[in-house]
């Protein structure tokens, strides 16, 4: 069976909707606990990573979608 059948596109695709909210858990929970608790700065840690969290996985996001269409293509 090849790399680019169905049932493998659609578990790659189905991946997705799990990226963002975990790219920005991760950068919420880094944001508070390391950055805000060390440095007293609450909320502008958590905000910040929450935000950069977001860019990655948006990134991310474009990414997967990029590589799909190219192997779509083949």
């Amino acid at each position: 069976m090849r790399d680019s059948s169905f049932y493998s596109r659609i578990g790659r695709l189905s991946s997705i909707i799990f990226i963002l909210p975990s790219c920005m858990a991760v950068g919420g929970l880094i944001g508070f606990y390391l950055i805000d608790r060390c440095f007293n700065t609450y909320p502008w840690g958590t905000v910040i990573l929450v935000l950069i969290g977001a860019a990655a996985g948006f990134y991310e996001i474009f990414r997967i979608l990029i590589l799909d269409q190219g192997r779509k293509r083949d």
